[in-house]
């Protein structure tokens, strides 16, 4: 498994590219606008774009949504069965003041609690985790032995048991904010306590915003959520 980090451009979004090695088979996370190295990546190690991934519907998430659609036709959008309502509502998703366009998307995935996006060989396990929206998801693979790439940078030490890309759920030293349309600061912090905390403390936490942290370090010190 490989994961590259990408600055997608609108206030600080993390934009994510996932890939299995052995078959090539790739997906973009919360592209919040277009980025040409995440182009010249797929062109480079011959990957195929099955899924474009929206964590939340937030248009500093999405606004690259159509532009990586044009580019790659045959890839599914998928999202929370339970963002529909948002995503598909250009009002409240935000995305005229996070772009300066008004953006809907209407998903071809509808992913809900315990779904799996396949790429070859490689599982994410998606868990639904409302609070900062409230059909925002976290895709979790158990499996990081074999992760290399930036997301991490030195801060990793190669020394993680699984990922989990938590969009604005749980960010380093930080929560998402739950003052926008279909915020929950309870549910927020039962998504937090109840499905990422549980999961093993070496598990590396790749969030939408700021940097790389672990499912230990925060439910150990995060100041908003503790284990």
């Amino acid at each position: 498994m490989k994961i590259q980090q990408y600055d997608a451009g609108i206030i600080g979004t993390n934009c994510y590219l996932v890939w299995d090695e052995a078959s090539g088979d790739a997906m973009i996370v919360d592209p919040g606008g277009f980025v040409p190295q995440i182009e010249e990546a797929v062109s480079a190690e011959g990957l195929v774009v099955k899924y474009i991934v929206l964590t939340h519907g937030h248009g500093d998430h999405t606004g690259g949504v159509a532009e990586f659609r044009e580019r790659y036709p045959d890839t599914l959008l998928a999202a929370g069965e339970k963002e529909a309502g948002l995503l598909t509502d250009s009002e409240q998703n935000l995305s005229r003041d996070f772009s300066g366009d008004q953006t809907a998307y209407r998903a071809d995935i509808w992913l809900k609690e315990g779904d799996e996006l396949v790429l070859g060989d490689l599982h994410f396990l998606v868990f639904e985790t409302p609070g900062h929206t409230p059909g925002g998801i976290t895709l979790y693979t158990a499996d990081g032995s074999a992760f290399s790439g930036t997301a991490l940078g030195a801060n990793a030490d190669g020394q993680i048991g699984g990922v989990a890309i938590t969009g604005d759920t749980l960010f380093q030293g930080s929560i998402g904010r739950t003052d926008l349309p279909g915020g929950d600061y309870r549910a927020l912090e039962e998504s937090i306590r109840k499905k990422l905390y549980a999961l093993p403390e070496d598990t590396a936490v790749l969030p939408g915003h700021m940097g790389f942290t672990t499912i230990g370090y925060e439910a150990e010190h995060n100041p908003f959520v503790r284990k």
